[in-house]
């Protein structure tokens, strides 16, 4: 064979091929809803009838005689059905694995759990893995929506008899007022007022947290000494905390200076210590540290009562949470009394680039941490 019948051979096997493959796309174009094993079967046929072209030509550009054409002839048909055969066995496989699959989706859809099994191919089993991580997260994120949903719930309800108690008591006062049966007016308009500063306490905090979880809460940045911070709350509060006889103990190895909110950290401190006196029995002390380390500011208070149950450590910052029983509320209430202060707490907390944590504290009784960064 000279090399221009070479050539010739080659450009007429190429065009056969290009023919056949072009034919082959439109047809897949057209049936693209078709099984994956017609899919898979067309394109063996494809490669199978360029081959079958390309050997026609090749013998015809050879001067074969008929016999010799024939045998080749048989030959390549006879391996391209040997080879559809095995396109279709395989097909079958594939096809099954992928009904697989789509059980899998379908079941995610309907909320089943996602079983694993065992599929013949790696990409498929990589997805049926990710369907069955991904009906992990979406059965844990549900069951988290659902938890934050009671949860709310449950604020709504405890946020209700918090704002009907003294609104009752404000309304019976103020009719004994009206009527004239007050033996002591004075006294009653201070209750009066002592109440009217609990709902806008209440108000106050629903505000914030309506604030941290929208990210609303605007912050007027200044260097802010936390040391100083920390104790203008503790000597607000020492007088209210003597009285019911909890001891309150404040110390700073530095002067933990950073760049923050002045009136929201107070804020911090001060719903930390409303907290820790509630649950401080009389006679208990609650320690209030302030320390500087690794570019951190530090923030610890250690109340006196019966600390965090294990399983409430994971919800102690949710908005509504009040604990256990073992942590019931005390008879002190700086605060508005919802359960919103240690997510206020937090939420600022976390607006300062900071965090806040929860733990029980070696000694006894619960410990909360802010931690924010330094100035500078």
């Amino acid at each position: 064979m000279t090399g221009t019948d070479l050539v010739l051979v080659i450009a007429v096997s190429a065009g056969i091929a290009a023919i056949v493959g072009l034919a082959a796309w439109l047809l897949l174009r057209r049936f693209a809803w078709a099984p994956i094993v017609v899919h898979l079967v067309t394109v063996v046929v494809a490669a199978v009838a360029s081959v079958v072209g390309g050997v026609l030509v090749a013998t015809q550009a050879m001067y074969l005689s008929d016999h010799d054409a024939q045998i080749a002839l048989v030959i390549a048909v006879t391996s391209g059905a040997v080879a559809i055969l095995t396109a279709s066995i395989l097909g079958a496989e594939i096809a099954r694995a992928a009904r697989v699959l789509r059980s899998a989706a379908e079941d995610l859809g309907r909320g089943v759990p996602v079983v694993r099994r065992p599929l013949p191919i790696g990409e498929f089993r990589a997805v049926l893995d990710e369907l069955a991580a991904s009906d992990v997260r979406i059965r844990t994120a549900r069951e988290e929506l659902e938890r934050q949903e009671q949860a709310r719930r449950e604020l709504v309800t405890r946020v209700a008899h918090d704002l009907r108690v003294p609104l009752a008591g404000i309304r019976a006062q103020a009719e004994a007022l009206q009527d004239g049966l007050a033996p002591d007016p004075d006294r009653y308009l201070e209750r009066i007022a002592a109440q009217v500063d609990r709902l806008d306490a209440l108000v106050a905090d629903l505000f914030a947290v309506s604030q941290i979880d929208a990210g609303t809460l605007r912050l007027r940045t200044e260097r802010v000494s936390m040391a100083d911070v920390a104790s203008d709350a503790v000597s607000e509060l020492r007088g209210l905390a003597g009285g019911a006889g909890v001891s309150l103990e404040f110390t700073a190895s530095a002067a933990g200076t950073v760049d923050g909110d002045a009136v929201q950290l107070g804020r911090v401190v001060t719903n930390l210590l409303a907290n820790a006196m509630q649950h401080t029995p009389a006679g208990g002390r609650i320690a209030v540290a302030v320390a500087e380390d690794d570019g951190r500011v530090r923030l610890e208070v250690v109340d006196g009562g019966p600390g965090f149950a294990v399983d409430d450590l994971p919800h102690a910052f949710e908005a509504g949470w009040r604990g256990s029983d073992a942590r019931s509320p005390h008879r002190l209430d700086v605060t508005g009394g919802a359960g919103l202060g240690l997510a206020i707490v937090r939420g600022i907390a976390r607006a300062h680039s900071g965090d806040a944590t929860v733990a029980n504290a070696a000694g006894g009784g619960a410990l909360v941490t802010v931690i924010l960064p330094a100035a500078g």
